[in-house]
C-alpha cells in the first residue's frame, strides 16, 4: 500500500468513526471528484482543450474548468452537453467496492 492509499484509508476510517453523516459527506466528495476525473480523462483522451470543448458543447470554458477541478457538480443536462462532443454518455455502473459501514 502506498502513501496515498494509506491516506485515503485513514480518511475513510476517520469518517466511519465520526458516523453516518461524515461517511455520507465523504461519499459525496468521492462522487464529485470521480466525475471530475472522468470528464478530464475523456477530454484529454479526445485530444481536446477546454476551450475546444466549450465551443463544441456550448458550455463556458470557466464552467468546464470548475467541473474538472471538482468545484461544482454539474447538472445531468450539462454533463450530457459536455460528453456528446467527446463521443461519451452518462451511465450507471455496478459498484465493485465494498460499502462503508
Amino acid at each position: 500500500m502506498n502513501d496515498f492509499n494509506r491516506l485515503i484509508d485513514d480518511i475513510e476510517q476517520e469518517a466511519i468513526a465520526e458516523g453516518p453523516e461524515a461517511v455520507a459527506e465523504l461519499r459525496a466528495l468521492d462522487t464529485r471528484f470521480r466525475l471530475a476525473a472522468e470528464l478530464l480523462a475523456a477530454r484529454t483522451s479526445a485530444h481536446m482543450t477546454q476551450k475546444e470543448l466549450a465551443i463544441r458543447s456550448g458550455v463556458q470554458q470557466a464552467e468546464i474548468s470548475k467541473i474538472e477541478r471538482g468545484e461544482v457538480v454539474p447538472k445531468v443536462s450539462t454533463m450530457d452537453r459536455l460528453l456528446i462532443p467527446l463521443g461519451r454518455r452518462l451511465g450507471i455502473v455496478e459498484d465493485h467496492e465494498p460499502a462503508a459501514a
